[in-house]
């Protein structure tokens, strides 16, 4: 081998070598951004733990770092944000600093929760806003949902004209509009609605508006619709089928028969009720109640709002979802009955 072939070969091994060094000591992608170390926990079981949710590529190589950084018996229980880092020895600055979490904190909302699941997240996060959430937006599966409510209300509608179509003894579930947030800890609970019902303001577009608009429905009622459509079924297509499905057994009177209307009261998850769960005394039960339930039995995201607003014309009167999402139709009770035969045992 020549000299300059020599060169060319050693280089590039050089340049390999460098690259994956490189890739090997620096920070890959988390899946937090909080990190907790516990009250005497190990450099060790901190290292690993760091390999599990992503941040260090390489146990070998943050342990030797941390090992000669000589800060290995110095690493800081409680909370520390990882969320920028941008190299292993910052990852060591900040686990031995004493510095906590970041001042702000990541709220996910997911499509369809409701606001008892949203107070859980807010609970999760160690948000000051947990204690005095229900105080902004009322308290959920309860109509009336009490007066503590008014002056904030006030304050919110406004801003958000909207509002004014929601009765005044409703909460704000179904408006909360479900995202992914960042928000200050010591955020208040009138702050953190605010950036809720703000969102769902900005996807209430023109377009969005025409089509609640040309559907004969208030809002209100398309989002109650919508809160239904996203408990009860999946997938754009579906919702669309059951909006017009439901929409017309409300024009001739006949129930709902909604079981996620009642799981809503009940906190259950049940696939299928109990003859005693379609028994119970709530206006929110839409087996013993005609008509839509008196509020959202969760915040719906913008496709099934979409669906409540512009359903697709069929001629189904029944449907049933099966354990694995699928949803089957009936054009009467007994075909509905042979659905439950074959799909609900």
């Amino acid at each position: 081998m020549n000299i300059s072939r020599r060169f060319i070969y050693f280089f590039t091994i050089g340049l390999l070598l460098f690259f994956v060094g490189s890739y090997y000591s620096s920070p890959g992608r988390s899946t937090q951004d909080v990190f907790v170390i516990e009250q005497g926990e190990s450099a060790n079981s901190v290292v690993e733990r760091l390999v599990e949710i992503g941040l260090v590529r390489s146990r070998i190589i943050f342990l030797w770092e941390l090992r000669n950084s000589g800060q290995a018996t110095k690493l800081q229980p409680g909370e520390h944000y990882l969320g920028d880092v941008v190299s292993y020895r910052q990852i060591i600055e900040r686990l031995v600093s004493g510095n906590l979490a970041s001042p702000e904190a990541t709220l996910l909302i997911r499509e369809g929760e409701t606001l008892r699941e949203i107070k859980i997240a807010l609970e999760a996060n160690d948000l000051a806003a947990a204690a005095e959430l229900y105080v902004v937006t009322g308290e959920p599966a309860k109509f009336p949902s009490g007066t503590a409510i008014a002056g904030h209300r006030a304050v919110l509608q406004e801003k958000y004209a909207w509002l004014a179509t929601v009765p005044k003894d409703a909460s704000l579930e179904g408006f909360l509009f479900p995202d992914t947030y960042r928000v200050y800890r010591t955020a208040s609970a009138e702050e953190i609605v605010n950036k809720l019902l703000g969102n769902f303001d900005q996807k209430l577009t023109a377009d969005v508006e025409s089509v609640i608009a040309a559907s004969d429905h208030s809002l209100y009622e398309i989002v109650i619709m919508a809160s239904i459509l996203e408990r009860e079924v999946r997938g754009e297509e579906d919702r669309r089928l059951v909006a017009d499905l439901f929409w017309r057994r409300l024009d001739i009177g006949m129930r709902l028969q909604a079981d996620s209307t009642v799981n809503y009261v009940t906190e259950g998850k049940r696939p299928a009720l109990t003859q005693a769960d379609t028994q119970l005394d709530s206006p929110y039960n839409t087996y013993k109640y005609g008509g839509l339930p008196p509020g959202p039995i969760g915040n719906p995201g913008l496709v099934s709002i979409k669906a409540a607003a512009n359903p697709q014309p069929n001629s189904y009167w029944y449907f049933l979802t099966d354990v694995d999402g699928g949803v089957h139709y009936a054009r009467n009770l007994e075909e509905h009955n042979r659905n439950k035969a074959a799909y609900l045992r």
